[in-house]
């Protein structure tokens, strides 16, 4: 089995808490959506955080490129919901 990194930038991870919580939150509803691995098992996915350049960056690895995927696209949707308004500072 072959492993999907996925890079996830400082600019998107302002708030590490939320990026914690959308891959609480993912792993949940695809576990309850039985997109689980051939084995039975839910999602595993690893975090690992990068510092190169003076620039921090996340790293997640993915078991299957399909979650890898369908993260992705669960991780755009809950930034877009969290975006601050134009006009207002966003704080780091």
């Amino acid at each position: 089995m072959s492993e999907v990194v996925v890079q996830i930038s400082a600019d998107e991870t302002r708030d590490p808490s939320r990026l914690t919580q959308a891959l609480d939150a993912f792993t949940k509803w695809a576990a309850e959506a039985g997109l689980s691995a051939p084995s039975g098992d839910a999602p595993d996915i690893m975090m690992m955080t990068e510092h190169s350049g003076g620039e921090m960056r996340r790293k997640l690895v993915f078991q299957d490129r399909e979650h890898a995927a369908r993260f992705l696209v669960f991780w755009r949707t809950e930034r877009q919901r969290y975006r601050a308004p134009e006009g207002l500072p966003v704080t780091a």
